[in-house]
């Protein structure tokens, strides 16, 4: 069985990079990250898989209203 955790969207990047280092520590196998009122989750999720490159990360909410479509693309692909 695969356990997961969902991240606190809330607080600097540097706090959500040592949640994931955390969960990674733990035994959880996947972190995610949705965006509602805080940090990007992409770049978030970028940043975090940079640093604790061994647990899986992924997003739950991304809106895509307010961002072009080539944009959002150009995003996803760096992540």
């Amino acid at each position: 069985m695969r356990y997961g955790l969902m991240a606190d969207p809330h607080g600097t990047i540097d706090e959500m990079v040592a949640a994931v280092a955390d969960a990674e520590r733990r035994g959880f196998d996947s972190v995610w990250l949705s965006q509602i009122f805080g940090l990007d989750a992409l770049t978030a999720i970028a940043v975090a898989g940079r640093e604790v490159p061994r647990i899986e990360i992924g997003t739950a909410v991304v809106p895509t209203y307010p961002r072009h479509p080539m944009v959002l693309a150009g995003q996803a692909l760096t992540v």
